[in-house]
């Protein structure tokens, strides 16, 4: 049982959240305009943020001017026994995660891991089993999953006698930062079959020849109780949705949904969504997903990677992926100035990726 941190006693109580954010990461000009909305603005949730702390001096100056009601602490672990919840979102430090989740997870204090959760499965697995070592709740998730779309397709895969394969498109800018919104989507609609042995990841190859632009498609193996069933997930940029996915079942039917490109209300009804599923985290102290769901997901995410830039696009086994570990952002992943995202415009040098591992282990 997760150690339930927060206590409502009133109606009006916000949860108390701490940051960990980064250049590129999504707090600066999103999640904190929602949790502490200037002057006039719409409080679309029930938090706050309370405490914060950034690796980058010159991100902590810009996110102090905007923000002086949340205090900057010089070492994360000082927001310990001020906060409810912690937020990670600094996916340049996302080789530090293992590291900068650890003491929050030892608290018991829930924890939001920003996307892609991991550069390794191992990194991966030690944040779930420091999770399930001290009964906390850990939850890393992109915003397609709480969308309607994936929750109707989710419930109608159910429905099927058999999955005979798939199709599905996301729109991506790179696959580092954007093409995980396709394939966790996907997993999410997948993820109760995988429970019941209809769906589990067996190997993937990512067929394209620049994983930094739109253009390519990923092609997926998944375990099934009679024989494997396969899907497409075409990165795409331009269509007409954000994502989409149809699951081929019989003679009666298969199932389709779509997150629409021009969706009305889309912060509302994508953004704060997936917000207010981690509020609900906080606020109980249970996860959404288990530890295992978490893992799929990076593997996931993972393998296709390794495909496309160790093995040249070729399919590859899951057992073949190992503890290959991927760059964070970073010079060594640029070429012709792609990626354009912005988590790939400021990237820490290794010194400073280096002192911050040096002070989290100490």
């Amino acid at each position: 049982m997760a150690q339930q941190r927060f206590q409502r006693t009133a109606p009006s109580d916000l949860v108390r959240v701490g940051m960990i954010t980064g250049p590129g990461g999504h707090t600066l000009n999103i999640w904190g305009e929602k949790m502490n909305p200037p002057p006039g603005a719409l409080r679309t949730t029930g938090m706050i943020m309370t405490c914060a702390w950034c690796l980058d001096a010159e991100m902590g100056q810009r996110f102090a001017e905007k923000y002086p009601e949340v205090r900057m602490v010089a070492d994360p672990r000082d927001m310990i026994g001020h906060i409810d919840g912690v937020y990670i979102d600094d996916i340049n430090a996302i080789s530090l995660y293992p590291l900068l989740a650890r003491p929050f997870l030892e608290a018991g204090i829930p924890t939001f891991v920003n996307r892609p959760f991991a550069t390794s499965m191992a990194k991966g697995r030690e944040m779930v089993e420091t999770a399930a070592r001290h009964g906390t709740a850990l939850l890393t998730a992109s915003t397609w999953e709480f969308s309607e779309s994936a929750g109707d397709l989710r419930a109608k895969a159910a429905d099927l006698p058999d999955i005979k394969g798939y199709v599905a498109h996301n729109s991506m800018s790179d696959y580092y930062s954007h093409g995980l919104h396709g394939v966790w989507y996907i997993h999410s609609i997948l993820r109760d079959e995988i429970a019941k042995g209809r769906g589990r990841l067996r190997a993937a190859a990512y067929h394209t020849p620049n994983w930094r632009v739109p253009g390519g498609m990923i092609a997926y193996e998944h375990e099934s109780p009679t024989r494997p069933y396969y899907g497409a997930l075409h990165m795409s940029s331009g269509a007409d949705g954000n994502a989409y996915m149809r699951i081929f079942g019989d003679h009666r039917g298969d199932a389709e949904r779509r997150i629409p490109s021009r969706a009305g209300y889309f912060m509302y009804n994508a953004w704060n969504a997936l917000q207010l599923g981690i509020q609900e985290m906080f606020e109980t102290g249970q996860s959404p997903e288990t530890g295992e769901q978490l893992l799929e997901k990076l593997v996931m995410f993972l393998l296709p990677f390794y495909s496309a830039l160790e093995r040249g696009g070729a399919m590859v086994q899951r057992e073949e992926l190992g503890d290959w570990e991927l760059p964070p952002p970073s010079a060594v992943l640029m070429e012709d100035g792609q990626p354009t995202d912005s988590a790939f415009a400021s990237p820490y040098t290794q010194a400073q990726l280096d002192e911050a591992a040096q002070m989290l282990s100490g």
